[in-house]
């Protein structure tokens, strides 16, 4: 494995953000930091510059996870993806992220999109398959195949 990808977990559930930490740290990443609202994902996100950032749709206070994707879609080396059980509110061009899991997700999952992700940001194009359970955006799969399909 090469250097660990730095991730931001935004989930306002404390059950599943515990064990989403512990799959990303069990698979060889490092937690940068947490978030339950909107705000303050975007706020620790410019602090530490991650290099994945997992979003929930629906957080604390009535904040989006979509309102965290279309601030941070535009920063440089940062991967976006939705982890969410409400993708059917999730637009077809994903807002800008990278992909989406659905809830709930089992350990495959993470652990297989971890190593995915880990290829398409540190040496990309991938050379896995997309797993099963992450579905990429369009713009993103075309923007890592030059073209051609992945799945």
């Amino acid at each position: 494995m090469s250097q660990p990808l730095r991730v931001l977990i935004a989930e306002d559930e404390a059950l599943i953000l515990m064990q989403l930490e512990f799959l990303v740290e069990d698979a060889g990443h490092q937690v940068v930091g947490t978030a339950a609202t909107s705000d303050e994902a975007i706020r620790v996100a410019r602090e530490t510059r991650p290099d994945l950032v997992f979003v929930d749709l629906q957080l604390r206070g009535g904040s989006s996870g979509i309102d965290i994707v279309r601030t941070l879609r535009d920063e440089p080396a940062t991967v976006l993806v939705f982890v969410t059980a409400n993708a059917q509110h999730i637009a077809q061009d994903f807002e800008g992220a990278a992909g989406v899991i659905a809830k709930p997700f089992t350990e495959a999952v993470i652990f297989d999109t971890m190593s995915y992700l880990e290829e398409c940001v540190r040496r990309p194009p991938p050379r896995l398959s997309v797993p099963l359970g992450l579905r990429l955006a369009p713009a993103y799969q075309a923007a890592l195949s030059g073209g051609r399909n992945l799945e």
